[in-house]
């Protein structure tokens, strides 16, 4: 502040002639600062109150949407009852207690849950007597004022109370006929009219010990196969006033305790101080107080009589049926009074606010002609700036230029590149298949020269020439062989096999049934082996090669051959293990080159190219192959396990050649 104000001095002399004009905004700022201060407190005085208008209207659209949300449930049990007695075309008591049992245990609000027959004048003495085989003393009664019952007289219809729950409390309705009382048999005449449930008018008061309740009427008719052999409608003369008998099976009746259901659909809510009174339109379009709801957060405060209305601060009305009853919900005194404190504060900030302002201006008006001289020095240097950071984009502009056109050199040599490359690979492809047709129909016509130098001279052929012929044969099968494995070898490379999802036990199946072992041959297959995302063709070619080497190279008739897998990260890890002769160490650097074979025989096909062929395929897929001791052999001796990666998901390449179609055992 002493700063502040030293400042100030010093501007008052630096500047005494232009005093007074330079401090006017000041002046102005306090005026509007003071008037902006008064407008805001008030405007947020007023905003307080709605604000507190709004949380209670939102509480009491709350309360109105669960208290319609409680009659809806309460009507659709009496819904629900009534198609119970839809669906079946007898129901005795038992089913119906069962029926209703859950029904009540969950809603406290029932009063009772009744069904009350169609009864004519002609069934009726019938029909009291099959009842009173279960209730000796039943009969159809009609009300009396004081709670007492008489015998009812006959009508044309009647609707006696059959089955009732719970039971206890309500014995004494049994047999009582609510076609006795006009206003029920209206509202029953109304619901076969619009074949749909009525609600009646809530009745008894609040200060009573069974305070307000109301009933709902559901009709039940009868079904198509209940009809038949009736009389066709209209051939039976109707007394007037009375129910069309002859579709209305009865009525499901539902009498609910007014209060216990206004308090268990408030229950879900929190207290939040409103009070509810409930109106329904009365005779001559007068309104009648039939329920008052007290909030639980009153704190024992009075409340007026249930004649009296309540102060009309919200209103809603709630549909239960055909009627449709009125909400008023008035605030508890207290549970929506304003702190008051917000006007207050931003009054004395606001004042504050503008002080602060004043001084800030005053230390402004005294720095003016200071920040006006450092403006000039700062546009000068910032014009300086300006020049260079032009120069350096245009700098980095011929840069981005000459770089743009190295990119498109680049991209036209790439694409020659490649181009000359596809056009050297079809070249080879080419060749590979020329050279292989041309050197195998050399050894095609080798082969047939000496099968028929064999028919020819079979008689006169001395056990060497034979055996030296077979020899010949089996060279140039061996030769075809060695032809046929180069140009799968050479083809692995630029193969693109479609990718497809593969079920490694089925496949590895497959591979040793195509292969058809030796009968006193083990194949073991582990049960857990994975499903890969994979090229089949590949994998499969891998399986035959390690099978067929394993049986193949065998020093035994019968051998055991076992296969396995196990998840290592995002790859699988496969074995294929004998109990054979196994592979010495100071060869095993050597099996996996083409034509190395460990066993030279003057007859058979290999070629040495199996398991370089493995090596490629399996390298071609991002994994790794070696061979480990196998401990299969019972005589101490070590058989062989070749180990290979494989990976769990593999992507579609972009660019490729044709599938590999060789003959998995022209590659061996």
């Amino acid at each position: 502040m002493t700063w502040l104000l030293s400042r100030w001095r010093l501007g008052r002399q630096a500047e005494a002639p232009a005093t007074l004009w330079s401090y006017t905004p000041i002046f102005l700022v306090a005026l509007l600062g003071v008037l902006a201060s008064w407008l805001v407190s008030a405007r947020i005085g007023e905003l307080e109150h709605q604000r507190r208008f709004a949380s209670f209207s939102e509480a009491a659209r709350d309360r109105l949407l669960v208290v319609q949300r409680e009659m809806d449930y309460a009507l659709g049990l009496v819904q629900d009852l009534g198609g119970f007695f839809d669906a079946a075309s007898r129901v005795t008591r038992r089913q119906f207690r069962e029926f209703v049992a859950p029904t009540l245990k969950r809603n406290r609000a029932i009063q009772s849950l009744q069904w009350a027959p169609r009864v004519t004048r002609e069934e009726r003495r019938d029909f009291a007597a099959k009842v009173r085989l279960g209730i000796p003393r039943f009969q159809i009664q009609d009300p009396l004022p004081g709670g007492d019952r008489r015998p009812a007289p006959d009508r044309p219809v009647h609707f006696p109370i059959l089955f009732v729950q719970p039971y206890p409390e309500n014995t004494p309705l049994l047999g009582l006929d609510l076609a006795a009382e006009p206003q029920v048999l209206e509202l029953l005449n109304l619901a076969v009219e619009r074949r749909t449930l009525v609600v009646g008018e809530p009745e008894g008061q609040d200060d009573k010990p069974e305070g307000s309740h109301f009933a709902v009427y559901r009709p039940v008719f009868s079904r198509v196969e209940d009809l038949e052999g009736l009389e066709a409608p209209g051939e039976t003369d109707l007394e007037p006033g009375s129910i069309e008998e002859r579709e209305v099976r009865g009525f499901a009746v539902g009498v609910f305790r007014f209060g216990s259901l206004i308090d268990q659909a408030l229950a879900s809510l929190g207290p939040s101080g409103v009070d509810i009174a409930f109106w329904t339109a009365g005779e001559g379009g007068e309104r009648r107080l039939f329920h008052v709801h007290r909030s639980r957060a009153r704190d024992g405060a009075d409340w007026p009589g249930d004649s009296q209305p309540i102060a009309a601060t919200y209103e809603g009305q709630v549909r239960v049926g055909d009627q449709t009853w009125t909400l008023v919900c008035a605030p508890v005194p207290g549970a929506f009074s304003a702190e008051g404190w917000g006007g207050s504060l931003v009054l004395v900030g606001g004042l504050a606010f503008t002080f602060l302002t004043c001084i800030y201006f005053f230390a402004l008006i005294g720095r003016d002609r200071q920040v006006r001289r450092l403006v000039a020095e700062r546009t000068l240097e910032l014009s300086h700036t300006n020049e260079a950071l032009n120069k350096e984009i245009a700098d980095r502009r011929r840069a981005e230029e000459a770089l743009q056109y190295l990119n498109i050199t680049l991209e036209q040599r790439v694409e020659r590149r490649t181009a000359e490359s596809e056009r050297r690979a079809r070249d080879l492809e080419q060749f590979a298949y020329v050279a292989s047709h041309d050197l195998k129909a050399p050894l095609r016509g080798i082969a047939n020269l000496s099968e028929w130098l064999k028919e020819d001279l079979q008689e006169r052929l001395t056990p060497e020439t034979q055996e030296q012929l077979d020899l010949l044969r089996d060279r140039v099968a061996r030769m075809n062989a060695l032809i046929e494995g180069l140009l799968a070898y050479s083809r692995i490379g630029r193969a693109a096999g479609s990718l497809e999802t593969v079920d490694v036990g089925q496949l590895v199946r497959e591979v040793v049934d195509s292969l058809d072992p030796p009968p006193d041959f083990q194949v073991e297959i582990a049960p857990d082996l994975p499903t890969l995302h994979t090229d089949r063709l590949h994998l499969s070619q891998v399986f035959a090669n390690l099978i067929t080497n394993a049986i193949r190279h065998h020093d035994r008739e019968a051998g055991l051959v076992r296969i396995a897998g196990r998840a290592e990260g995002e790859r699988w890890v496969f074995s294929v293990e004998d109990d054979g002769p196994g592979i010495p160490p100071e060869f095993r650097h050597k099996i996996f080159l083409m034509f190395q074979t460990l066993a030279v025989k003057d007859y058979g096909v290999n070629t040495g190219i199996g398991l370089a062929l493995v090596k490629k395929l399996v390298e071609e897929h991002g994994g790794t192959i070696h061979i480990e001791d196998a401990d299969l052999r019972q005589d101490g001796r070590r058989g062989s396990r070749f180990v290979f990666s494989w990976p769990r998901q593999e992507q579609a390449a972009e660019d490729g050649a044709d599938q590999i179609t060789t003959q998995q055992e022209a590659s061996r």
